[in-house]
């Protein structure tokens, strides 16, 4: 535990200096290896590092990036809002059940937080505000719904654990349906009693033939998360494949369908991307030879260890789990926290018999707590940046939906039959 400690306190070191976190993990890793086998190990770190992000199934996140990058630029995300709009615009509180249902949209296509988060509330906070709704209740909501983002599949998290875990990427894309639609439900119901209560509008009620329109505009857009997962679960092709299906979707519609994007804005597209991606995959860069310096270290063996020796309980080690997951999804992203945690606490999964495609659905959702939370809270900083929102006030609008992720959590822990049943039923 001493080895343990002395690596925890080291990453907060790093992280307290501002050192970007792929460092801080090799940093700290490379610490830990030296005081576990001395010199021994180096020649293996380049190795290690190299073979953290030789894996096919990571392909899909620089993929899925300019499929987002793609779909923004091409305005493909406006035909969602403006359809999403037609759909549950007239409810009282409408716009917000907009946001929701947008978030819910691009979920399917982008599995990203702070993407959904940019699209929708560069749109919809300033209509929002322009419609009497409070500047920080409409940033709030738009933050929360972001969330939707790396649970709904394709999921870039789910993705990352599944190389970590070894673990299924179908089934842990499928796991994801149920508690996203639990969270979507719960947002859109606190939405409508707090539009209730401050009076906020309903948007005219669209005629039939209004609607028509917007879902004819909307039906391309629409079309591409029923191609990507009806691929994937129909067998034919993986994740990966079903991204670069998502890419040539985007850009074929884009460019010559819709005649949104020049073909010169594709370079700038492309540098967006990949700036992007850069981010996670520098971070999965350590993520194996990180496991590999911990379990020599024998940490995990140690923890799990630990863990038992103060309960016997699932319940009671799940729910000290998520304690620690909420406590680094304040100071990590969710990618970091994956690489970090994930090889530690699979051990002691193991030894409680926790399901490990439950466990993974489970740490995507605690972590999206994290995006909503300082100092990290990344989609805070996405809508205050966008929307011109103090960030503190933000902060305390956003602890409903906070509230709400906690619960939607300890449901899951209470009933994991909740996430395994769709990933058994596809077994």
């Amino acid at each position: 535990m001493d080895k343990l400690l002395i690596f925890v306190v080291l990453i907060l070191i790093f992280l307290a200096m501002r050192v970007p976190v792929y460092i801080a993990l090799a940093s700290s890793g490379v610490a830990l290896g030296l005081l576990t086998m001395g010199n021994a190990y180096l020649p293996f770190i380049v190795q290690k590092m190299f073979t953290g992000v030789n894996s096919f199934t990571l392909l899909a996140i620089p993929l899925f990036m300019l499929t987002g990058e793609l779909m923004n630029s091409g305005g493909l995300s406006n035909r969602l809002i403006e359809f999403a709009n037609c759909l549950v615009g007239w409810v009282h509180g409408g716009l917000g059940f907009v946001c929701i249902i947008t978030c819910c949209f691009l979920a399917a296509i982008l599995g990203s937080s702070s993407a959904c988060a940019a699209m929708v509330g560069a749109v919809l906070v300033p209509a929002m505000v322009k419609r009497g709704y409070d500047e920080e209740f409409a940033g709030a909501v738009v933050a929360g719904s972001g969330c939707v983002g790396p649970i709904i599949p394709p999921s870039s998290s789910a993705l990352i654990y599944a190389v970590a875990a070894e673990q299924s990427v179908n089934k842990l894309f499928v796991g994801g349906y149920v508690p996203g639609a639990m969270i979507a439900v719960a947002f859109m119901v606190y939405t409508y009693l707090v539009a209730r209560r401050r009076h906020y509008p309903a948007e005219p009620k669209p005629t039939l033939k209004s609607f028509g329109s917007a879902f004819k505009s909307a039906i391309i857009p629409l079309l591409l998360p029923i191609i990507i997962m009806g691929g994937i679960m129909g067998g034919f092709f993986t994740a990966t494949e079903a991204a670069a299906v998502a890419v040539l979707y985007c850009f074929i519609v884009s460019c010559f369908v819709y005649r949104t994007i020049k073909l010169k804005d594709i370079p700038q597209l492309l540098k967006r991307a990949a700036t992007g991606s850069c981010v996670v995959l520098a971070v999965m860069t350590t993520a194996s030879f990180l496991g590999y310096v911990l379990t020599l270290s024998r940490i995990p063996q140690t923890a799990a260890a630990a863990i038992a020796a103060l309960t016997d309980s699932r319940v009671l080690f799940l729910l000290m789990v998520n304690v620690i997951l909420i406590i680094a999804g304040m100071f990590l992203d969710a990618s970091s926290a994956i690489v970090i945690l994930t090889p530690v606490l699979l051990p002691a999964c193991a030894m409680f018999g926790v399901d490990l495609i439950f466990f993974g659905v489970m740490m995507t959702v605690n972590l999206m707590i994290g995006v909503l939370t300082p100092p990290v809270g990344l989609n805070l900083y996405v809508v205050s940046g966008v929307a011109n929102i103090d960030i503190l006030k933000l902060a305390k609008a956003s602890i409903p939906f906070m509230i709400m992720l906690v619960a939607v959590v300890l449901l899951m822990v209470l009933f994991p039959g909740l996430v395994t049943f769709l990933p058994n039923a596809i077994a």
